[in-house]
């Protein structure tokens, strides 16, 4: 189960499902999500992820400053009600052990690794931020099979 300190940044959830995503497709050669990625306003992004937020009845979407937080109802779901599958539950938490945290310095960490992906990468190389560029997963897999000579 995803364990925060009760809510999660819309920003680091999006980041999460990407690095889930791309991880899976890294080592398997199949996304966990069927999430059509692109590169959008500096990042990886999915409108379907806003749409899904905004129709979750087990969770609460609360602006503070420039973030929006992600909390789920006191009296709501649980995350185990979503019905996540063993593998992208278990992607999820390897990803928050690795990136969650409080504090600037855990995000930026985050953005930065985020945006060296080999898709961001290459997305960011071809189109402007303001563009929907699909995102290619399959170049993080092409990059590690390069650098293990398969």
């Amino acid at each position: 189960m995803i364990r925060t300190k009760g809510h999660i940044t819309k920003t680091q959830l999006v980041k999460f499902l990407y690095l889930a995503d791309l991880y899976s497709v890294k080592w398997t050669g199949q996304q966990l999500t069927d999430l059509e990625w692109c590169y959008y306003k500096h990042g990886p992004w999915n409108e379907e992820i806003d749409a899904a937020l905004r129709l979750m009845e087990s969770i609460i979407l609360e602006c503070q400053g420039d973030a929006t937080l992600v909390k789920l109802r006191e009296d709501g779901s649980t995350v185990k009600d979503i019905h996540l599958s063993d593998g992208l539950e278990l992607m999820l938490e390897n990803i928050r052990k690795e990136w969650a945290g409080a504090g600037n310095g855990k995000f930026d960490e985050l953005i930065k690794y985020v945006y060296s992906t080999a898709p961001m990468v290459e997305a960011k190389r071809q189109s402007s931020s303001q563009d929907k560029a699909p995102l290619n997963l399959q170049l993080e897999r092409d990059k590690l099979l390069a650098e293990i000579g398969g």
